[in-house]
């Protein structure tokens, strides 16, 4: 792989990032891993199922409080959340953990009634084996108040002069980035041009403008080619399409395109920036979030868009080799693989 820096700028861009501030604008939500020994399993006396014995639970930020995680991981000077909590034993356990991550609580409103999203993962485990059961998704379907939502642009604008990005991460159909919101946001990006806004949603990619935007293939092929199965868009496709809604926006989009890598298409220029090759079991839950945190923090360090799609590459691949856990990445790490990548690409085939 050839990176766009050397090790001496790699690591002053890491420097960097300990001044920034950044702000996350999502649906925070918790994971949950429950551990069911399956050897200790009995077929219940009421119904003629087997339980699942939980032995072991663990809980983890996941969604847009996994990038969040991310960003601290970076050592980011101060992490905003911007969300809305339910007041229940989800949000309670999640309050603690972002408290635990030094992540900035002001911009969270807690509102009774609304849920906590939770992803709750049950792990069967047997015999030297385990294996994942369907998940549990703790979901809203009621909207946002209006004035909850009201309260919450408010706040977003009212910090957005001491932020040097806020992502975007629109993640449920149901979740707190509705179209009104979407419109202030837009709003407030082409007021604010020093802050950089960068946004990632599962099926509204199209909406966000003045912005970075960072789809992966299928949310890219579902804005660019309603209709086709994503599996049938060809690379030039994605090219041509990118390029689009690159002049569309007037900013840098990144399509995350799995193991094919990332394509970075602005000025009427793409690149394919590639994955970089893994060893062992991988875990690519997660990954995007991981992604996503490191190319906001490089454009907030005022990187190229090239050297942040190339640090975010270098931090997905960490992630990826850390299981059962959204994982993140931290810049002795970067490092690491950084050298190991150099390392391997110099040394002479036997």
């Amino acid at each position: 792989m050839n990176f766009p820096f050397d090790r001496t700028r790699l690591q002053a861009i890491l420097n960097s990032l300990k001044s920034l501030r950044i702000g996350i604008l999502g649906d925070f939500a918790l994971d949950g891993y429950w551990y069911a020994d399956m050897t200790q399993s009995q077929l219940s006396r009421e119904t003629p199922l087997f339980v699942r014995p939980v032995v072991f639970e663990s809980y983890n930020p996941g969604g847009a409080a996994n990038v969040a995680w991310n960003l601290a991981s970076l050592g980011i000077k101060e992490v905003w959340a911007f969300a809305i909590f339910g007041d229940d034993w989800r949000g309670q356990i999640l309050r603690r953990i972002l408290e635990e991550l030094g992540v900035r609580q002001e911009g969270i409103k807690t509102v009774p009634g609304w849920m906590t999203p939770f992803f709750g993962k049950v792990i069967l485990t047997g015999w030297k084996t385990q294996q994942e059961d369907a998940r549990l998704d703790f979901l809203n379907v009621e909207p946002i108040p209006p004035e909850v939502e009201r309260q919450l642009t408010s706040e977003i604008a009212s910090r957005l002069l001491n932020l040097d990005a806020l992502i975007v991460a629109d993640y449920q159909k149901a979740g707190i980035v509705t179209s009104s919101m979407t419109l202030a946001l837009n709003s407030l990006a082409k007021g604010n041009p020093k802050t950089a806004f960068i946004a990632d949603s599962r099926d509204k990619i199209a909406r966000f403008e003045s912005m970075v935007i960072k789809p992966n293939e299928v949310e890219a092929a579902l804005h660019l080619f309603p209709g086709r199965d994503p599996t049938s868009v060809s690379q030039d496709e994605y090219i041509q399409g990118g390029l689009k809604l690159a002049k569309k926006n007037g900013k840098p989009v990144f399509i995350t395109m799995g193991n094919q890598g990332c394509l970075y298409c602005h000025d009427q220029e793409a690149q394919q920036i590639p994955a970089l090759p893994l060893e062992g079991d991988i875990d690519t839950v997660g990954a995007g979030d991981t992604f996503l945190a490191s190319l906001t923090a490089g454009l907030a360090a005022k990187a190229s868009p090239l050297e942040s799609a190339y640090l975010a590459s270098l931090s997905a691949a960490i992630s990826c080799q850390k299981l059962n856990v959204t994982g993140t990445a931290s810049p002795d790490e970067i490092i690491a693989l950084y050298d190991t990548v150099i390392g391997r690409k110099q040394t002479p085939a036997r």
